[in-house]
């Protein structure tokens, strides 16, 4: 009860440091299941587990063993037959606890996939990257003497988090610094497909059903969606890079590894490139228009005067 209640003041806390148009968006997570750690909220467990640990271990694992208390170690779970590696006592692989990793997420409230696509949309990327590169600091100090399980998904949200800031804050590899270019200059744009984008987000815990197949039309689904309303609003190039860009650091955050289609979908009145840049050359038509207008008013000033 006092954890509930706990967690229930840290969540008051939150929301009234967030401005009233920005409350709205408070993550579904937190509303559904509270500041809970993963391997609670999936039933993971041992059936050598007592009730009086308070940990929870998935299957293959248990409790570590009380020895370790006397050695000053923080408790943690092992292999139930031992030690990784034949019991040797030097490759002993702890979990971590990923409610340190939960919390660092929360910051910038990425709990799932789509919202580090939403990142994108901030009004500012320069300030996004300060406070993104803090968040994986901390998280990567959290775990320097454990690890998270493979199907963890905060660690694989923390993983496409770490690909946004390779991609989008330190530049890009030598591949995709075109892409990384062209997003930042287009950034004015994605800030006014915020809602868009959040509408294109799929339903809660969707990536994390055990069916793939469903799990990959879904995420086809929600990169069409971005890729429709950004050509709208942003033009053609400007989808084309932001649907390349989710699907990578989407795919990253997911168990499921999923291939993205490569048809695109169509778009009949997407927007022209030169409007949505503000930038481009002026047309032959509207050209011809200026000068006839600027011969017309000097004819009309010289029968004035």
């Amino acid at each position: 009860m006092t954890e509930k209640w706990s967690a229930l003041l840290l969540l008051l806390q939150l929301l009234g440091n967030l401005e009233s148009s920005q409350a709205i968006w408070f993550p579904w997570y937190f509303q559904r299941y509270g500041l809970v750690p993963h391997s609670f909220r999936h039933g993971g467990g041992h059936k050598n587990q007592t009730h009086h640990s308070g940990s929870t271990c998935p299957p293959g694992y248990e409790p570590k063993s009380s020895a370790s208390k006397l050695t000053g170690e923080m408790v943690g779970c092992e292999h139930a037959g031992g030690s990784i590696g034949g019991g040797s006592g030097s490759g002993s692989e702890r979990l971590c606890d990923d409610n340190p990793v939960l919390m660092q997420l929360a910051r910038l409230y990425v709990v799932s996939p789509e919202r580090i696509v939403l990142l994108l949309a901030q009004p500012s990327l320069t300030a996004s990257c300060d406070e993104i590169a803090d968040v994986l600091g901390n998280i990567q100090r959290s775990m320097r003497n454990c690890v998270l399980e493979p199907d963890n998904i905060y660690g694989r949200l923390a993983d496409g988090l770490s690909y946004f800031r390779t991609e989008v804050c330190d530049g890009g590899d030598g591949s995709n610094r075109k892409r990384c270019t062209g997003l930042q200059e287009s950034h004015n744009c994605l800030r006014e497909l915020r809602t868009d984008m959040i509408e294109c987000e799929a339903p809660a815990d969707w990536y994390e059903r055990r069916n793939a197949t469903k799990v990959c039309h879904i995420f086809n689904d929600v990169l069409d969606c971005y890729y429709t309303r950004a050509a709208l609003l942003c033009g053609l190039e400007s989808a084309k890079q932001l649907r390349s860009f989710a699907g990578d650091s989407m795919g990253r955050a997911m168990i499921h590894k999923c291939e993205v289609n490569k048809r695109l979908p169509r778009v009949d009145n997407a927007m022209p490139i030169h409007e949505a840049t503000g930038a481009g050359t002026t047309s032959p038509q509207f050209t011809y228009f200026i000068l006839v207008n600027i011969v017309i008013g000097f004819a009309c000033f010289q029968y004035i005067f």
